[in-house]
């Protein structure tokens, strides 16, 4: 053969790398997220709220870097967008606790408030369901 000539040996391209979760791992995580970015909100394919030129693309990325010990278990895994990604390498941050959370629901607007209810509703329809008083019957 001529040099920059190659033979291939086989058809099937060799990935880049080895992908160490499952496709049915990654479909599980961002079904869980809500195809959502954990760490700004955005959803995929939207157009990202930090860079409206660009659609959201959603990775799957380690809660604790498997550099730092973390694993490929579901539980420590979440769905984050290529924008967030991009500077998240080795940065683990924590999830926000509840006192927080409420806190920011209650600082917002009215109408903020009631998409967030919209939202909960919408994602967890029977809980919701659940919580409700029920009428009194007569």
């Amino acid at each position: 053969m001529k040099p920059g000539q190659y033979l291939l040996l086989d058809r099937k391209p060799i990935p880049a790398f080895a992908r160490g979760i499952s496709r049915e791992t990654r479909a599980y995580v961002l079904d869980r997220n809500g195809f959502t970015c954990q760490m700004c909100g955005a959803v995929a394919g939207e157009p990202h709220p930090a860079d409206p030129s660009r659609v959201t693309r959603l990775h799957i990325g380690h809660i604790v870097d498997k550099s730092m010990g973390g694993t490929d278990d579901p539980s420590n895994l979440r769905a984050v967008c290529s924008i967030c990604n991009e500077g998240a390498k080795n940065l683990t941050l924590d999830r926000p606790s509840i006192m927080k959370l409420l806190i920011q629901v209650r600082r917002a607007t009215g109408g903020d408030q009631l998409l967030v209810l919209k939202w909960l509703v919408g994602k967890y329809p029977t809980q919701t369901v659940a919580l409700l008083p029920r009428s009194p019957r007569k």
